[in-house]
């Protein structure tokens, strides 16, 4: 697959800009501020979700502007599809898609055919903070390879915070509460279980090379757990049961105590068994990238093609042997790639293999 065109309309430092590469693999590079990072943002917006930053909609329209669109066409092998994204008129708050011309409703039906992973600077602290920045990686890369995913995980977080206001303000509406209680349930399974295939998926195809070694994934859920060993049914009973009995105890906690919502993630390297948590920064940075490098080639084989791939300065962290490592591999992986960094230097090593472009103040030229 390829990005063949990309158009931003009053979207962060964009005014009107039209960019038509032609290659698999992008360079982007420019001083801070230039806009480099939002060009990832806007692709990261056209896959289901909020995309790379998670911003809050009006804060991707340019000041002054009434309105912002991103629109892209995308090539894979003789299948082109357009896709496009934006606020309404009038509306910054609400999101349009469109896929060929036409309006879709379901971001699910956009996964289908296009999907984004990504990996930014900010995530370099991912195994020190809590763990729903790691709930949110991991579930990124579910999406990409189950599009419905993000409709269970929505649904079960809404469940949930029905819950917690029913037990707050009407904890005798116990009809309700087995209502909402059945819906986290089933919400929670399905999450779950799409969860639990990935990482098994992945662990048992994990990415390696010379410079990379294999990492494996850990996911710490009760559901899951369960979900390993006993029905989907019987697993859904217990998630109820256990929810009625833990009513009084939640209300006073003003907590759910058992869900989606409680999992976390992380990552180990699996020659030595030494955790992410516990390991320096260029290495949780190399156990990230083959993560991400691992589920694109995963995606490939699942689904036929891989999911755009977003590096905001990758290289940051990384010795001169991952470095070389990491800009090897994304040839192979025929899926786009855009790259990002200040200078040309450290990405020699793509020359004859990637398009070069610099970027500054908003605007996209051939560097």
């Amino acid at each position: 697959m390829k990005l063949t065109r990309l158009a931003l309309t009053d979207f962060r430092n964009y005014t009107h800009t039209v960019w038509t590469p032609d290659a698999s693999i992008l360079v982007l590079t420019g001083e801070n501020g230039s806009g480099k990072t939002n060009l990832l943002e806007a692709v990261s917006l056209l896959s289901p979700g909020r995309g790379l930053r998670g911003a809050p909609l009006p804060a991707l329209c340019r000041t002054g502007a009434e309105r912002w669109g991103v629109a892209a066409t995308l090539q894979s092998a003789l299948d082109e599809f357009r896709i496009g994204t934006g606020s309404e008129l009038n509306e910054k708050q609400r999101r349009t898609f469109r896929l060929d011309g036409e309006n879709i409703r379901s971001q699910a039906t956009i996964g289908q055919r296009f999907s984004c992973v990504w990996l930014t600077p900010q995530m370099d602290r991912l195994f020190q903070e809590g763990s729903s920045g790691r709930r949110r990686f991991l579930d990124r890369l579910v999406m990409a390879l189950s599009p419905d995913h993000g409709r269970q995980i929505a649904a079960h977080d809404r469940s949930v915070v029905s819950r917690n206001r029913v037990l707050a303000d009407r904890p005798t509406e116990t009809a309700w509460l087995a209502s909402i209680e059945d819906s986290i349930a089933r919400h929670a399974v399905a999450a779950s279980a799409a969860r639990l295939v990935l990482v098994e998926s992945m662990n048992a195809h994990p990415f390696e090379n010379n410079g990379f070694s294999a990492s494996t994934l850990h996911l710490d859920c009760a559901v899951s757990n369960r979900l390993a060993c006993q029905p989907a049914l019987d697993v859904e009973d217990w998630i109820r049961n256990s929810l009625q009995q833990s009513r009084t105890e939640d209300r006073q906690r003003a907590t759910t105590s058992i869900g989606a919502h409680r999992a976390d993630f992380t990552l180990s390297d699996t020659a030595t068994g030494r955790p992410a948590e516990l390991s320096s920064s260029g290495q949780q940075k190399v156990m990230l990238t083959g993560t991400i490098l691992s589920h694109a080639r995963l995606m490939t084989q699942e689904r036929g093609h891989a999911p755009a791939i977003l590096l905001d300065e990758p290289l940051v962290h990384l010795d001169e042997t991952r470095r070389h490592a990491l800009l090897d591999s994304l040839e192979k992986l025929q899926a786009p790639v855009l790259i990002t960094g200040t200078d040309h230097a450290p990405f020699a090593a793509l020359a004859g293999r990637a398009q070069f472009f610099s970027v500054r103040n908003g605007s996209i030229s051939p560097a």
